[in-house]
């Protein structure tokens, strides 16, 4: 029969724990990133017809990128998930994280709006309205891409100021906070 945890013991579980559920919860938003920009970036490059567009190419390329970019978070979230630690030491892997998703996020949401504003007068330039269709779906997908990189963006930079604040991305233990 195992003996009850003592208390500095229960503390350290209690931080494993809600550390697991924080990177649970990124693995599935950068999951999320990953699919809808790689569903974006196959349909941009399915018709060739909008990709003489260099909004749409920028989508394309945009998406692309944000899909490699976010398979590659994808293999770092589940080995963190896996092992309990970092791919990267901590301070450098939670700066890359926050950094570079706030940087693709950006470039997501401003191909985006690019192709958007090209997909409200698509249907011109002997643009079929099947290619005018998978336009409007290829960036409403980025939009939605740019979102799931957008939370996974709150995430890290909640994970980077925590760790700013007390030295580690892990939640404080409670013995140690000090009462107001």
């Amino acid at each position: 029969m195992s003996s009850p945890l003592r208390n500095g013991e229960q503390a350290a579980a209690g931080r494993r724990k809600a550390a697991g559920r924080m990177g649970a919860l990124l693995l599935l938003l950068r999951v999320a990133a990953l699919c809808f920009s790689l569903a974006a970036a196959v349909f941009s490059a399915t018709d060739g017809a909008v990709l003489r567009l260099a909004p749409f190419r920028f989508l394309l390329a945009a998406n692309a990128i944000v899909a490699v970019y976010s398979a590659f978070e994808v293999a770092a979230a589940a080995w963190e998930v896996a092992k309990g630690a970092t791919l990267l030491p901590e301070a450098m892997q939670l700066w890359f994280d926050f950094g570079h998703d706030q940087g693709f996020g950006y470039m997501a949401l401003a191909a985006g709006a690019a192709a958007a504003r090209e997909a409200t007068a698509c249907g011109g330039e002997n643009i079929s309205s099947t290619a005018c269709l998978q336009a409007d779906i290829a960036v409403g997908l980025g939009f939605a891409a740019f979102a799931f990189l957008a939370l996974a963006a709150l995430a890290t930079g909640f994970r980077l100021v925590r760790f700013l604040a007390t030295g580690s991305r892990l939640p404080a233990s409670s013995s140690s906070s000090a009462p107001y």
